[in-house]
């Protein structure tokens, strides 16, 4: 007796998947230019991955075509264009000349870019409030590691400085992986009228990057790596303060909590 099994077939958008492909491909262009010795354009590959990999997502949310093909797609051409593309980068332009320190602290970026990434996968269907991140995502990691790498495209040769590089990228890989509270900011645009705060924002930004793109990229993205340590400390002054000069609007918050 046969017995028939009817396998769901995933759903596969050639829209958000070509967004996600050409993100793969501007990865794997890093990383032959990495090898060839060109760590400017390595890191503008890497860039140019980001953007992109913003823009699936985007389609595919305007266009209502999320897959979970789509999800693990992302994820894995991700895994290629930041985690691997920025760890080698990173080592070949920096930690070359740390030795095996230095191959250590580069494999160390990518495995917080793939758990980030893991992470990531299970929590996207049960998580509802998409103006926080939960730790630094991967893409804006490597933007920040290309950042540098923008700024001064010349390898290191120096040891000292090596392992104060290393120092950077462990701190970069914890990050990753924490439960600190990133703020998404493409939301800040999506679904709700511009005001003028936004509007100065954009024109900040549009100039930055038509005029200083290098120290624009290194500033934002150097802010948006301190905001997760720099928010958590923030909500816990506020939650100390509270507690000693309004105890009994925290006594009245944690009722109303256990209520809840």
């Amino acid at each position: 007796m046969k017995v028939k099994i009817n396998k769901k077939v995933p759903r596969i958008y050639f829209l958000p998947s070509l967004f996600t492909l050409t993100n793969l491909f501007f990865g794997f262009l890093s990383l032959t230019a990495t090898f060839y010795g060109k760590y400017r354009w390595a890191a503008l590959w890497i860039i140019i991955a980001a953007s992109l990999d913003g823009l699936d997502g985007l389609v595919a949310r305007a266009t209502k075509t999320t897959s979970d093909f789509g999800i693990q797609l992302d994820s894995l051409a991700d895994a290629v264009s930041f985690a691997t593309a920025t760890s080698l980068l990173v080592y070949f332009w920096g930690l070359k000349t740390a030795g095996h320190a230095g191959v250590f602290f580069s494999f160390l970026f990518a495995v917080g870019g793939v758990l980030r990434l893991a992470r990531y996968n299970i929590r996207t269907k049960t998580q509802t409030d998409r103006r926080y991140y939960q730790g630094l995502t991967v893409p804006s990691a490597a933007i920040f590691i290309a950042s540098l790498v923008l700024f001064h495209p010349a390898p290191n040769y120096e040891r000292a400085t090596a392992f104060y590089l290393a120092g950077l990228v462990l701190v970069i890989s914890l990050l990753m992986v924490s439960t600190l509270r990133y703020k998404n900011f493409i939301t800040l645009f999506l679904n709700r009228p511009i005001d003028i705060r936004s509007a100065l924002l954009l024109a900040v930004i549009i100039s930055g990057l038509l005029f200083k793109p290098k120290y624009f990229l290194l500033i934002f993205f150097t802010c948006n790596v301190l905001y997760g340590p720099v928010d958590y400390l923030v909500v816990h002054f506020k939650k100390r303060f509270q507690k000693k000069h309004h105890p009994e609007k925290e006594k009245l918050i944690k009722t109303v909590d256990l209520n809840n």
